[in-house]
């Protein structure tokens, strides 16, 4: 445990200062304080709106509705922040996952490493604990930005089962995140070209993330990302009842949505989705086999022969 501790800080710190990893863990956290931002302005817009029409109202003796904000579920203020995991927080956790293995072959300190006393088990546990940790702290961060926007909204009622629909949701994103740092991770290990190592992954988010949705239920790719889309019927046809029967189990980036979706009460309980427990099953797997074959990787991984041809 010492030694998959030290490889961890290790490998955070290297990581950390890379430049493009901080420029995306940057530009994530700068999208999550605006989405704080836009939904805390979007909520005092509406109670202003409805303050002065409750004042005009009874100077009119007319009855006062109930208030808008109450009509809808406080969570769906944050239907951006799913937006934002599954595009700037995966590209993040790809990049990092990427670079945990490719800077030790890089600088070429893994021949080094595997004559040291630290087994491939330990190096292993290392690399995804530094990936878990990173992701742990992005993840963090903007739980309690959201949750300090939430709680200086005072007209929105905030219920104990709606804090816990927060904290599922963040878990979550985590584990979506961690999915494609361990497909980083896994890249990065296996393939002998460093762009061959990060374009391979960034391949494979953007076709399950844009065209693995048009395939098995025709969402355009401007609308794949939104949480909403996980409520649209499955079109007609043989064509995408097949697709969807085959693919569907197996899109992480639909499982996402359709769990944001559900746990964000993005959309009404009368609108068909994806099933909750599929959806979650489709992510857990997913992070379960990554960090499997994540693992499987650095054990089985040729430190003599460790340098990218390029």
């Amino acid at each position: 445990m010492a030694s998959a501790a030290h490889v961890m800080t290790a490998a955070l710190r290297t990581a950390l200062r890379d430049s493009t990893v901080l420029l995306l863990t940057l530009l994530f956290l700068a999208m999550v304080l605006v989405a704080a931002y836009l939904g805390w302005s979007a909520t005092r817009t509406v109670e202003l709106i409805f303050a002065a029409a409750v004042v005009s109202m009874k100077a009119h003796g007319q009855v006062v509705p109930a208030n808008p904000l109450n009509e809808t579920s406080a969570l769906a203020l944050l239907r951006n922040m799913s937006i934002y995991v599954a595009l700037l927080g995966a590209l993040a956790a790809i990049v990092f996952g990427h670079l945990v293995i490719a800077t030790d072959r890089k600088s070429g300190v893994l021949p080094l490493i595997a004559s040291r006393p630290v087994t491939r088990t330990a190096l292993a546990v290392g690399k995804l604990g530094a990936i878990a940790a990173a992701i742990l702290g992005l993840t963090v961060f903007a739980a309690v930005v959201n949750a300090v926007t939430l709680l200086i909204l005072p007209d929105l009622l905030m219920t104990p089962a709606l804090w816990a629909r927060l904290a599922a949701f963040y878990v979550a994103s985590a584990l979506y995140m961690l999915a494609f740092g361990c497909l980083g991770l896994v890249c990065a290990t296996y393939c002998r070209s460093e762009s061959l190592a990060l374009l391979v992954p960034v391949t494979i988010w953007l076709t399950i993330t844009f065209i693995v949705p048009q395939i098995t239920a025709n969402i355009s790719p401007m609308a794949a990302l939104n949480p909403l889309s996980a409520t649209a019927a499955l079109p007609e046809g043989t064509f995408f009842a097949v697709t969807s029967a085959v693919l569907g189990p197996l899109s992480l980036a639909e499982a996402y949505r359709s769990l944001s979706s559900e746990l964000l009460q993005l959309a009404p309980d009368n609108l068909p989705h994806q099933s909750f427990g599929a959806a979650l099953t489709t992510l857990c797997m997913a992070v379960v086999v990554l960090a499997a074959a994540s693992i499987l990787a650095i054990t089985r991984f040729d430190a003599s022969r460790s340098e990218f041809r390029d």
